[in-house]
């Protein structure tokens, strides 16, 4: 029996960049100690699923939180280009808040406004994930799912499609 692909989306764990409220586009960051934990609490979960791929992009923080997050299964590991972070130009290691400052916003999904030319627009990121979400959507084993170990923004556009 088959049904449509299941997916699990994974954010990749803390990093200090993440903690202190920096832009961290596709900046190379190293997971720190909570974010090695919660890559290794995303394991305890992923064990009660029949995972069949898992899809991750560098920078190092996707794919060092994929490899805690299957440390038994890293055959199923596959890189994926469309799932690298977006580029955010000039603004990247920049503080988040008081960028939002500046620019008058209010709310996180508003950042996407004010994307430098530097950087990669919004509607580039959103139509990777959802080309990606269409080229993986396909009949599958009952109960079978892939898991894409990515970054905040990319999920977000592509968990939207």
């Amino acid at each position: 029996m088959t049904e449509l692909q299941s997916f699990v989306f994974i954010r990749h764990g803390e990093t200090d960049w993440n903690r202190a409220g920096l832009f961290q586009g596709r900046s190379d960051i190293p997971l720190n100690e909570t974010g090695r934990e919660q890559a290794r609490a995303a394991s305890r979960q992923m064990k009660k699923l029949l995972v069949s791929r898992v899809f991750v992009r560098p920078p190092q923080r996707a794919i060092e939180t994929a490899m805690l997050a299957f440390p038994t299964s890293s055959d199923l590991i596959e890189i994926e280009d469309a799932l690298i972070e977006g580029d955010f130009g000039s603004l990247d290691g920049k503080p988040i808040k008081e960028t939002m400052l500046e620019h008058g916003i209010s709310r996180k999904e508003q950042l996407a406004e004010i994307l430098p030319a530097n950087g990669e627009s919004w509607a580039s990121v959103l139509a990777r994930g959802e080309a990606l979400l269409d080229r993986l959507t396909t009949p599958q084993e009952v109960g079978s799912t892939i898991v894409l170990v990515g970054h905040d923004a990319v999920l977000q556009g592509i968990s939207k499609h």
